[in-house]
């Protein structure tokens, strides 16, 4: 049913391309916490600095210099072999609409790493929606910290619209 729906929406936007509210409901399906938390773990269960930056945001991808660099740094930063990740939704998110149906929304994710010497956090701002700016939608934010003792060690950020608008 949910392919049936997919394909439902993807032809209705080929007839109705400028539809901010069928855009919106297919993004909403297509790129949701649930289909991008997965992404999330398996880049940084592979250490997979590509797969990390194709879910990143066109603002990070245009804005961060060395951007492989820096995510290779994030993920040599995660001290051990991983035993276990896990995610919810972190309970902070940014929802707007605008004139002209342009919308953004954003939920915050957080991911707990376990490793064979420590334990980590890797707290992620993911854009769902932006029906005016679709390739804006991604990883706007994410920052690695270890737990014992208190530390953060890497973020990775759009340099607006985290939490916000932004055009």
């Amino acid at each position: 049913m949910k392919n049936f729906i997919i394909s439902l929406l993807a032809f209705l936007l080929m007839l109705f391309p400028h539809s901010t509210s069928l855009l919106s409901i297919s993004l909403q399906i297509t790129n949701n916490t649930n289909v991008a938390a997965p992404k999330i773990i398996n880049a940084i269960e592979t250490s997979d600095v590509a797969a990390l930056e194709a879910l990143m945001c066109l603002n990070i991808k245009q804005n961060i210099d060395d951007l492989p660099v820096k995510i290779g740094e994030l993920f040599d930063a995660i001290d051990g072999d991983i035993i276990e990740i896990s995610w919810k939704e972190r309970g902070g998110s940014y929802e707007e609409n605008r004139e002209n149906g342009k919308t953004i929304l954003q939920i915050g994710m957080e991911f707990l790493i376990t490793t064979t010497t420590g334990t980590y956090v890797i707290c992620v701002w993911w854009e769902v929606i932006n029906t005016f700016q679709p390739e804006e939608t991604g990883i706007r934010s994410i920052g690695l910290s270890q737990t014992n003792p208190l530390k953060s060690l890497a973020i990775i950020s759009a340099i607006e619209g985290v939490g916000s608008w932004h055009d």
